[in-house]
């Protein structure tokens, strides 16, 4: 299974891995971990950075690469970029804003280790 495309069977949406775990050492990690941005990507939006990437960023290659037109090359990394884009947004609170909410006042210590 590929975790970073792991999605809720309820609600569709992505879940958070919580444990890793060492085969050989039967050593286990348990907490919230984070998925790279790349490994949200499907198969083949994963195929099309790796083959931009190794084509020095030349739209013609990638063209060439995947037997289509031009202008659906640059559509397809065009998507690729929205799709990038999205998984870089968060409604989530990150650490450094409940930070900042306690530095102000806002929220009592004892809050802010909640949201935490």
């Amino acid at each position: 299974m590929d975790i970073g495309n792991a999605k809720c069977p309820d609600c569709g949406r992505a879940m958070t891995p919580v444990a890793c775990e060492c085969q050989h050492c039967d050593i286990r990690m348990e907490g919230k971990f984070s998925v790279s941005i790349l490994s949200q990507l499907s198969p083949d939006d994963q195929a099309l950075v790796i083959a931009f990437v190794r084509s020095f960023g030349s739209i013609k290659k990638i063209q060439e690469l995947l037997g289509v037109s031009y202008p659906t090359a640059r559509a397809r990394i065009s998507n690729l970029i929205k799709c990038l884009d999205s998984t870089m947004e968060t409604t989530d609170y990150s650490e450094s804003q409940v930070l900042e909410k306690l530095d102000r006042g806002d929220i009592s210590f004892s809050q802010a280790m909640e949201e935490l």
